[in-house]
């Protein structure tokens, strides 16, 4: 007992002349033991404890700050599924994910990212709302790709943060068909063909937030797949929209 207390306090006084010599352009890692993963490089980062140390600030880094939650999402409708922490190896693998993804996914609506253990349509592996995005236990997996989880999710809230003429004009471009039904409303219907996931069918958003994901991570998939989304969101976000490679 006396010398597990012995240790945190010397953890504790490390991590504090850590945080102390931490410029104003860096941020404490503290200390933590890395779970083995593949980058979305290919590249195997084995398990190993990683000791606390200074590291520079990034895009990832100033747009997690503050939105990491260890709660509930506020108004989640699936109340079976169970909340779980953030651990200090998951914050960092988030971090490294959000610096691949263009800055303009970035949306400032997002409030929070919140982690729950378990999805009710395991295993997928986040899902979202319109201030929030939630992560499962499955997005760490070792061979699933969480900046491309997390570029589907931020590609929600891009698309809930189009103008209405855009979205109509994206419709448009990707084949969907607007109808006018008797009551006086306009609806869209499907193309029959070219989804880059069969998903995609159910709404023009999901359409859309897989479009982005594949034109970032797969480009080529889509572009013989889905012509029409690829040059839309070539014109739409230009030609610096890309995913950043070869992050450290």
């Amino acid at each position: 007992m006396k010398s597990n207390l012995v240790f945190y306090l010397l953890s504790f006084i490390f991590c504090t002349k850590a945080y102390s010599v931490c410029s104003s352009k860096e941020y404490l890692v503290r200390s933590h033991f890395r779970r083995s993963y593949v980058k979305s490089d290919g590249t195997l980062v084995r398990s190993s404890h990683v000791k606390a140390y200074c590291k520079s600030l990034s895009a990832g880094s100033l747009y997690l700050k503050d939105r990491i939650k260890n709660s509930y999402p506020p108004n989640w409708p699936y109340k079976n599924e169970k909340l779980e922490k953030w651990s200090e190896d998951e914050i960092q693998r988030m971090i490294e994910a959000l610096d691949e993804i263009p800055e303009t996914l970035l949306g400032t609506k997002i409030k929070g990212f919140y982690r729950l253990q378990k999805a009710k349509d395991f295993p997928n592996p986040a899902s979202n709302s319109s201030d929030s995005i939630v992560i499962y236990n499955s997005a760490f997996d070792r061979d699933r790709n969480l900046s491309q989880v997390l570029a589907h999710e931020l590609s929600h809230h891009s698309y809930q943060n189009l103008t209405e003429t855009d979205r109509q004009d994206y419709r448009r471009a990707t084949g969907w068909q607007m109808e006018l039904a008797a009551d006086g409303n306009i609806y869209w219907s499907g193309r029959k063909t070219g989804y880059i996931e069969d998903d995609g069918a159910n709404s023009h958003e999901e359409d859309f937030s897989n479009n982005l994901e594949y034109f970032l991570f797969n480009p080529d998939k889509l572009r013989k797949i889905a012509p029409g989304a690829y040059d839309w969101i070539q014109r739409h976000y230009g030609n610096d929209f890309r995913r950043k490679k070869g992050i450290k």
